[in-house]
């Protein structure tokens, strides 16, 4: 039988992004009746897989001449693979996958991940001057493309909400935790030597770094087995020189990653070896309010019990399992969040399965099998 070829592409995602590769890829792949081919940029640490072809685009800086022609090369990739299904993972290739489409038939998908015209106006990424303008761009892109998808993926419940574009027959596809081939969920020591915060993910100030770190330093003042390691990329230069020198003089504190991409396999196993993980990404103009966040899925699925901003949404969520500790970083007690960390008791209710990859994967699948009829 002749597989559908589908192509997951992207701009400023690597071609192992855990959504694009870990998520969609092999879930489509394991079905043997897609051929999947991914567009991103490129990564020292890819796969081999029977069913899944890696197509890199290189390496390139937020704003950059590459950066802008990057939709080019990625209409010239279509060309190449010939798919039958576009899954566009970001605003920047809708225009070039809808011309694709009008041309040569493919169906295709928006797989919505961000509010990306609040992430413009609202983060530190480009300039203040032409944020409105870029937002506007992105918005009047995802207005006049919205007749030629097939169909829309929502990475998130709340952007029903937020994105008056997006049709009532969008599917929510959350971005949950992915078990790794043949790993398991964590089991945690009872009686850990030593006390070990994790910060994972995206580095940035607007991330709540930085207040990881304070907390991190406070508690070390009352236990000094506690000790903190960052994993991830920080995309920001001013962020990632800040970063450096707040922990220069921290023994306690240790990055793993800054200005290079950390494999997702080895975010999983430091996960795994942490006690506790933070989550303090900040509101923002409220773009994060109503946000279930991947970390909140790694955390939860693999038991760690988190010091999180007390975002009514989260703590909803956590409440769950009594997954978290919530605290406001600029007015907590840390003599009581030390005491809650050694006597408090954690996921002793709920079922953390809710927060597994396994409740989405057949959703995603209906969906691009409804696409072949």
């Amino acid at each position: 039988m002749q597989k559908t070829k589908v192509v997951i592409a992207s701009v400023l995602k690597p071609i192992d992004d855990t959504r694009m590769y870990e998520k969609f890829g092999l879930s489509m792949a394991k079905t043997s009746k897609y051929d999947v081919n991914i567009i991103g940029f490129a990564s020292k640490n890819i796969k081999a897989h029977d069913s899944i072809t890696f197509h890199p685009l290189g390496t390139f800086a937020r704003m950059s001449w590459p950066r802008l022609f990057a939709p080019i090369r990625i209409f010239k990739l279509y060309l190449k693979v010939k798919p039958d299904i576009i899954i566009a993972n970001t605003h920047e290739i809708l225009l070039v996958t809808i011309i694709y489409r009008i041309l040569f038939g493919a169906k295709t998908v928006y797989d919505i991940r961000e509010n990306y015209v609040k992430n413009i106006l609202y983060t530190n990424v480009f300039p203040r001057i032409v944020r409105p303008f870029l937002a506007a761009w992105v918005r009047f892109k995802e207005w006049t493309t919205r007749p030629f998808f097939n169909e829309f993926i929502l990475a998130e419940q709340v952007y029903r909400q937020q994105l008056r574009f997006v049709p009532e027959k969008a599917v929510v596809v959350e971005n949950k935790y992915k078990i790794p081939q043949g790993g398991s969920l964590t089991q945690r020591p009872l009686l850990p030597d030593t006390v070990d915060l994790i910060y994972s993910g995206t580095i940035s100030g607007s991330n709540g770094v930085f207040e990881a770190i304070e907390i991190t330093e406070q508690l070390h003042r009352i236990d000094s087995t506690i000790r903190l390691k960052i994993v991830g990329y920080c995309a920001l230069k001013a962020d990632l020189v800040k970063l450096h020198d707040i922990i220069k003089d921290k023994d306690f504190v240790e990055l793993l990653g800054g200005d290079y991409l950390v494999p997702h396999a080895t975010i999983v196993e430091e996960i795994a070896n942490a006690d506790f993980g933070f989550v303090l990404k900040k509101p923002n103009n409220g773009i994060n309010d109503d946000k279930l966040l991947t970390r909140l899925f790694e955390y939860t699925s693999n038991h760690l019990p988190i010091i999180m901003l007390d975002n009514p949404t989260w703590i909803s969520f956590c409440d769950n399992f009594n997954a978290a500790i919530p605290i406001d970083p600029n007015n907590y007690d840390s003599q009581a969040l030390y005491k809650q960390m050694k006597s408090g008791s954690f996921y002793d209710k709920g079922d953390t399965a809710i927060s597994n990859w396994a409740t989405e994967e057949p959703r995603l699948l209906a969906t691009i099998d409804s696409l072949k009829a």
